[in-house]
């Protein structure tokens, strides 16, 4: 039970139940009541400054504005009121009189508050015939542009550099109808979490570098997922094309790990997915069938002296599957683990960007008990002795070869390599089978993040080749062994009779 006061209220005639530091457009977003706003935002400080959330209050001799008014014990706010309404006709009438009408080549086009509420507030034709005010366009920084016309000043890019990142390099400048946002001198918007800026602007004033004139919003679909490139593990919205072609990455709202923020890397690093990748199974550097891949993935890894090396880029149910191959395959094999390197986090006032550049070492360690994935395979390649057999089940896109692992290469006859890539491990030492798998894009799967969270996704487009979670994989390694031990078993009793 929280400690917070409660309070009682009704909303549009319905009673509710508050925490009394919260604000009249909280009450009423919380219970599923819609009051329209530009500035207000559920992270950022309160601005006051676009008029639009106006609601009647009894009692108040006006409408007053829903963001920044407090509850109150038998408050009784009306959200439709005819007086409120009317206000927000009038303030869609301000914003539209220098906005300039081109929403056809705007990227904000469908998914704009500003359309939105044009048609739900607005009135049903314009009255000012005025030559509209024209302002800047910018280039803010590398991953964000800046339309001014399009702009209504709602400050919430502005609050975001200064609450959230703590950069602060944005400000407004000039006056009245001319105010601009814009960069301080000598600064640009280049900070590791700038791109939210775009998120978070209700019209098309900021836009993405990356996503701009890529496609129509309406022309794509969405999935939920998980991103994995650091070990905060960012709840995403991914939105492809009609060839499930991947346009963006967005942040998707989970108070308990990421709000509704990530890092610029996590957003672009999906490139991965189309290149470089491993197409097909590979036994000794030729095309194989899967059948005969498995087969003499089987052979290496029954023939002793096995070591599997597994990454923390792999999902929990991969891990387990693992540890289930060689419990069947190879129960005397040693298992280390390994990732990228861990460096130190960003720390912003709102938001933390994790040093750990992998998105499951939590899962290494409920699984296989291994603490450090970093120390795990310092310490097997300290172990001077030689490897028949090396699984390595890797999957962690741009992985830098370390001397650590070169020098784990180096002592293995034989290397089973489980990959969506085909990179520099698999031209790099004695790969004997080379196993495609799948992206984190591509299947389905669950990873622990830093504070001990488990997260499951599921696929958010079709694969690209013709590789196969290593789930199943090695679901029909373990059935091929036992398949060929019952085949064992019967010759030896045809035998003895």
């Amino acid at each position: 039970m929280s400690d917070v006061k409660q309070v009682n209220l009704t909303i549009d005639g319905r009673a509710v139940t508050v925490p009394a530091d919260w604000t009249v457009i909280r009450a009423a977003h919380a219970h599923d009541i819609d009051v329209p706003h530009y500035c207000y935002h559920p992270d950022l400080s309160i601005a006051g400054n676009c008029r639009i959330c106006m609601v009647n209050v009894k009692g108040m001799p006006r409408p007053v504005v829903g963001c920044a008014t407090p509850v109150a014990e038998g408050m009784e706010v009306s959200t439709m009121a005819p007086d409120a309404v009317e206000a927000r006709k009038g303030v869609m009438e301000f914003l539209l009189i220098n906005h300039p009408l081109d929403c056809p080549e705007c990227d904000q086009a469908g998914e704009c508050k500003l359309q939105d509420y044009s048609v739900e507030h607005g009135r049903d034709h314009g009255r000012f015939t005025e030559e509209k005010v024209r302002k800047s366009k910018a280039t803010m920084g590398p991953h964000v542009k800046y339309w001014g016309s399009r702009c209504i000043v709602c400050t919430r890019c502005v609050r975001f550099t200064d609450e959230i990142s703590g950069t602060g390099e944005l400000g407004v400048i000039y006056r009245g109808d001319r105010s601009e946002i814009a960069t301080f001198p000598g600064r640009t918007l280049d900070n590791p979490l700038s791109m939210n800026t775009v998120d978070i602007c209700p019209v098309g004033a900021l836009v993405s570098s990356d996503f701009l004139y890529q496609s129509r919003v309406w022309n794509l679909h969405s999935n939920p997922s998980v991103c994995g490139d650091c070990a905060v593990g960012c709840n995403t919205r991914v939105d492809l094309d009609a060839k499930d072609q991947i346009k963006r990455i967005v942040p998707r709202r989970n108070d308990a790990v990421n709000k509704e923020w990530m890092c610029d890397a996590g957003r672009l690093s999906f490139g991965y997915a189309y290149t470089g990748r491993l197409h097909k199974p590979k036994v000794n550097g030729q095309d194989a069938t899967w059948r005969a891949a498995r087969a003499a993935a089987l052979a290496l890894l029954e023939g002793g002296d096995v070591v599997a090396l597994v990454s923390a880029w792999n999902t929990v149910e991969t891990m387990t599957t693992v540890k289930d191959l060689l419990a069947t395959v190879a129960p005397a094999a040693t298992v280390a683990g390994y990732g990228n390197p861990v460096v130190a986090d960003q720390v912003f006032p709102g938001f933390t960007i994790s040093g750990d550049k992998n998105p499951n070492a939590a899962g290494l360690r409920q699984v296989f008990g291994i603490a450090d994935a970093t120390a795990s395979l310092a310490a097997l390649a300290a172990d001077t002795r030689a490897i028949g057999t090396l699984l390595v089940v890797h999957n962690v896109p741009g992985f830098a070869l370390t001397p650590e692992f070169r020098a784990v290469l180096d002592r293995a006859r034989n290397v089973v390599l489980f990959d969506f890539a085909s990179g520099d491990l698999l031209r790099y030492g004695n790969v004997s089978v080379a196993l495609p798998t799948l992206t984190g894009f591509e299947k389905a799967g669950t990873f622990i993040n830093r504070d001990g969270i488990a997260q499951a996704f599921e696929p958010v487009m079709p694969p690209v080749t013709q590789g196969m979670p290593e789930t199943e994989i090695m679901a029909g390694m373990m059935q091929d062994a036992r398949t060929a031990g019952a085949r064992h078993a019967g010759s030896l009793q045809t035998e003895r009779a």
